[in-house]
């Protein structure tokens, strides 16, 4: 593999979004693939001084990065991260540490006109020289496809 591809996932919708793309690219241009996901809050400098609500964050973070691992087939290909703190440095940290070539994370639809929209790419900007791909959303993909699969369900009948 000649380059690395950091996926930074959220506990938004939209992460689905950037680990599909992320997965489809790293698979395309032979990138190792890292999926990182950071907790916002205060990391504590060990398990016995954790509280309560950052143990349960924690595991739910792990949790998520499993599931989505696991829902685009990329549990053994894929190198699987995890912070607690201010998520844009702590990416931004983790895709130095990993060398990434590039960044990706999910965008949401906003307003009117349906503009992409992605805090963390914002923030992103001013932590790390390492390119963001903003990954949009898929949603008009799945009604397309569910209007497709009740219009063949109807022919059928």
């Amino acid at each position: 593999m000649n380059g690395t591809l950091v996926c930074a996932v959220t506990d938004g919708a939209e992460s689905d979004d950037a680990v599909a793309l992320a997965t489809a690219v790293s698979e395309r241009l032979g990138l190792r693939l890292v999926l990182a996901h950071v907790v916002d809050g205060i990391s504590a400098l060990g398990n016995d001084h954790e509280s309560v609500t950052m143990k349960s964050d924690r595991l739910a973070a792990e949790r998520r990065l499993d599931a989505l691992a696991r829902d685009h087939g990329v549990v053994e290909s894929a190198e699987l991260r995890l912070g607690v703190g201010e998520p844009a440095t702590l990416v931004g940290q983790i895709a130095a540490e990993e060398a990434a070539d590039v960044i990706v994370v999910g965008a949401r639809a906003r307003g009117w006109r349906k503009r992409f929209e992605s805090h963390l790419a914002d923030e992103l900007e001013t932590e790390t020289p390492v390119p963001v791909l903003i990954a949009p959303p898929r949603a008009r993909r799945r009604r397309n496809d569910a209007a497709r699969r009740e219009d063949g369900a109807n022919v059928a009948a």
